[in-house]
This record gives C-alpha cells, structure tokens and sequence, in this order.
C-alpha cells in the first residue's frame, strides 16, 4: 500500500477523496463506493453496521464491507468508526469516558484509547470519531452524557489529550470532536441547531482549551467540526458551514485534517438543505465533508463535483484540503506497538472500572445496605416498540443484567420487580402496591443518552413513581448519564455506575458492600436544582 500524491490524482479524484461516504445503502451503492476506491477517488468511509437499512438488498456485515475494501485498496483509504465506548466488537469492554474522567486517571485514559485502537486495528478500522473533547456544562444536555470527559475544561483537556496520545500511538487517527463544542447547549444537532453564547475569546478560554492543548501536546491528527451556531463569530453559518470558525481553527495553528460532522442530522439540514451543505462545507474549508448515510455515495458525490464546476469552490482549496487528507491517511501506515490484547488489559479494563464508581450520601456513612434485609428492587427496562421501517415489535434494551444478576445473588432475601421507562397507569399501580409491605426500596435506574431522544432526563412517569416512594427509598444506583441525578430530592445513598458489565459489577458490590468506591463525579450535578 503506498501513500497518494496529489499531482497525480485529476480533479474528479481530488473531490473523491475529500469525501468521507457512509455504509453503502444497497449493491448498487456499493458497487459506486468500490469504483471510486480503485479509482483512488474516495477519502473514507464510515463502516459501521448501526446505519444497515431493512430494506437493504446488502448481506454480509461491516467486516465483510471492510475487506471488501482493503481488497481494492492500493493507498490508505480512511476506515472510519465511532467507538466512544470503545470497540464494540472486541474482547475487552471498557467503561465509557465518563468513568475514566470519574476515576480521574490519564494513564486509564491513554489506556482506554490504546486498548480500542488495537482491537479496532485488528478489525481493519484505522480512524475514530473521537475522542469527545466537548466540556459537559448543560444538565439539560441530551447528547453528551457518559461520552465525555467531564465539566470542567482542564479536566478534559487532560483527559482527552491523553486519549489521543493513546490512539495515534496505535497509527489510528483521531477526530477531536464536536469543535467547537456541544457542551453549553441543551439541543442535540440531530434534532435541532446547537448555540454557543461566546465569543472568540470566551472560546478560546474554555471550549477549544482541549484542542490547543491536544494540538502542542499530543499533535492532534484531525477535528471533527459540529453544527453549532456561534453568533458572535458568525451569525449566519454553523460551524459546520463556516468560514470563520473553520479559520479560527487554522489560525490558533491547526494544520492537521478537518471534517464535517455527519449530514444526516436535521438540526443543519432542514435550515440548509442537504445538497447546499455539501456546497458550503467545501467552500468553508472543510477538507472532508461527511455524508448523509441515507442518500448513497453517488448523490454526495455528484453535490460536490456541481459545486466545483459551479465555481462554488477552486481548485486551489481543493487542492489544499486533499492534501490534509493524504497526510492524515498517511499517517495510518504508522505500525501498531501493540498487534492483541493481553490478559494485563484486561486487568486495566477491571481497573478503569473499579475506580470509577462514585457515590453521593445524605445522612448516611457508608454506601451499603443489609444484604440481608428483606428490600424491593425496582429495575428499570426499556420500553417496547413498533421498529417504523421493519414493522417488528423490539423492546429497548438497557442491559442491566448483569448488576441485576449480581444484586440477586447477593440480596437473596430482597424481591425485585419491572418498570418500564414511560410505565402505563396499570404498571405504576402494579408496582406502587408492591412497595407496600417493604421499608426499604432500592431503584435501579438507567438513562440512556443517545442522538435522537432529545432528553438525558428521567421520564415524568418514573419520577412519578419516585416521589411516590421517596420517603422509603434507601438507595439509587443511576447507570447511564448521571445528569438525571438532578432530578432526584436528597436520598440516602445514590450510587453512579455509569456502564458496561464491569461498572454494573463494581456498582453493585458498591451496595452490598463489597466495594469501597474511590470515583468523583467529574460532572457538577445540581441534585434536586430543576430547571
């Protein structure tokens, strides 16, 4: 595999590869993305198997598309993914960032990179969408949550430097994203548009403190710009689509790659439209403009070429932003230091786990319960729903089982009971009646924070149900996003578990008093602040 050079590629190629496609939608759309890679005329592409359509004519599954795409590769094609939490599909399941900020460690968080890259290398992914270097200051905030570092924009700096440090040690590039950042704002882009109140100034202060730091630090690979209004640096475009917020990025000494964030979010593309992003993204200086995954490589493809030959954009801007592609592409020919993991990751997996769970008590001492005690365990679940494209009926899954599993084992004179997230009238008086004969009821909660929901809060409903039992609620062990704490009036014992498997473990044992929890919140949860 050998690197590109921009005088050989003709202009058609050029607005190829500044070009990041997202998973093929049918076999025709695959057939398109296969021709502009042996073209040497396609950036990246985004392989994931979250975006397969059910109306797909496609088989096989994201590891198949990526062979698929080292088989006709002869230069380093980005292969883009995700992976916050970590990859999804390896053997170590690592917390999510917000524990490794909890647990305030930058060698857990070079760690927690490190480990992510080298199974996602192993999978053929040399690109992350990552790490968030957003600074978690909005309670309301829905899509933020357990993906970021924290609140307070040293930590994060800190934090997410490291992270890099861990993934470009492993020949991965990095995305640092969303610039300039999601935090200030309740608003999630793929919904609405996201406003910051600052100016140049105040952003260079707090928001892109990570990125400066990351930058002289860690020689940050590439930024991944986010649909954020700034109105005291541009009024009229988002970040996205700006001129002025792509060249502050340039002028604090930025030189590494810069792409759009993804086109499918409604936030930018119901203002806009979707062809005119494509255009201003490029004229903007963007040099990768991140599709909509629902449209095909060919129509992106087509928007960016009309937008060179409508004059939108010169060939000397194209010029300048491919040649940030081949540089970043580049640098994923750099030799992983670590090819598997070994079982001492796996250990460091447990230890990111074990220091992250943090505890907030009120007129209490310790955080655990009478294991022997006769309480009621209410576990929160998902709710059921009818999937609008397939038809079928799914219920949500929140993946409590294995703290739900633990707790079983360890309270086995206690009963637990079912809620769903928005419980129905027969469900809250279902449950309401079961607390009656217990003087001690234990909620085991989740809070999913993903794009789309619109919310990082407990449901009416549920809350409901809490004020119902406030005065014998004992403990709450809150997984997810802890920013749902605020909603909760004081409470003995509310426990943060965050996520994964070896978080649920910990957290549990946290209440059965197995474990002594050394984690601080790196978030400034208001509790019972409201709105």
């Amino acid at each position: 595999m050998k690197p590109l050079n921009l005088s050989d590629l003709s202009v058609e190629q050029k607005i190829g590869q500044m070009l990041l496609a997202r998973p093929p939608i049918n076999k025709n759309d695959r057939d398109f993305i296969h021709g502009l890679i042996k073209d040497r005329a396609l950036g990246g592409i985004h392989a994931t198997a979250r975006f397969r359509r059910f109306d797909t004519d496609l088989d096989g599954d994201e590891l198949d598309e990526i062979r698929s795409y080292q088989a006709l590769a002869d230069y380093p094609v980005l292969v883009c993914e995700d992976m916050e939490f970590g990859y999804a599909r390896g053997a170590i399941q690592l917390p999510p960032p917000l524990a490794i900020g909890s647990a305030g460690s930058e060698a857990l968080a070079y760690e927690f990179a490190k480990l992510t890259a080298v199974e996602a290398r192993a999978a053929g992914y040399n690109t992350v969408f990552g790490p968030l270097f957003d600074i978690a200051l909005n309670p309301r905030s829905s899509c933020l949550g357990p993906r970021t570092f924290g609140g307070d924009a040293e930590h994060v700096a800190r934090m997410a430097t490291a992270a890099v440090k861990g993934y470009q040690d492993q020949g991965m590039v990095v995305t640092a994203k969303h610039y300039p950042g999601f935090g200030e704002s309740p608003v999630d882009s793929h919904l609405g548009m996201v406003y910051l109140s600052g100016d140049e100034e105040s952003l260079l202060q707090r928001e892109l403190r990570p990125y400066i730091r990351a930058m002289h630090e860690a020689d940050l690979s590439a930024v991944m710009v986010g649909h954020i209004m700034v109105p005291k640096v541009d009024c009229r475009y988002p970040a996205s689509l700006s001129p002025a917020l792509i060249g502050l990025l340039r002028r604090i000494g930025f030189d590494g790659l810069i792409m759009t964030d993804s086109f499918s979010m409604v936030g930018v593309t119901n203002r806009f439209g979707l062809e005119e992003c494509h255009r201003l993204a490029m004229a903007a200086g963007n040099d990768m403009v991140m599709t909509n995954y629902r449209i095909g490589a060919r129509a992106a493809y087509e928007y960016m070429l009309k937008a060179f030959r409508d004059g939108c954009v010169s060939e000397q801007q194209i010029d300048a932003a491919v040649t940030h592609v081949i540089a970043a592409q580049n640098r994923t020919l750099r030799q992983p230091s670590q090819m598997t993991v070994t079982q001492k990751d796996f250990d460091t997996a447990d230890e990111m786990a074990r220091r992250a769970i943090a505890v907030e008590l009120h007129q209490v001492d310790h955080a655990a319960i009478e294991v022997t005690g006769q309480h009621l365990f209410i576990i929160e679940q998902g709710n059921p729903f009818i999937h609008p494209e397939s038809g079928a009926l799914y219920h949500e899954r929140h993946a409590l089982d294995p703290a739900v599993d633990l707790l079983k084992a360890k309270f086995t004179a206690s009963r637990f009971i079912k809620i769903d997230e928005f419980p129905s009238k027969a469900e809250m008086e279902h449950v309401l009646n079961a607390t009656i004969p217990f003087h001690s009821v234990v909620l085991v909660a989740y809070n999913r924070s993903v794009s789309y929901m619109g919310s990082s809060d407990l449901t009416n409903r549920l809350l409901a149900l809490i004020d119902a039992i406030a005065h014998k609620l004992s403990a709450v062990v809150l997984f997810g996003n802890p920013y749902a704490a605020r909603q909760l009036a004081p409470i003995p014992r509310l426990i943060y578990g965050f996520d994964n498997a070896l978080c649920q473990r910990y957290a549990a044992l946290t209440l059965a008093g197995e474990h002594r929890p050394v984690g601080r919140l790196p978030l400034d949860v208001a509790v019972f602040a409201g709105d």
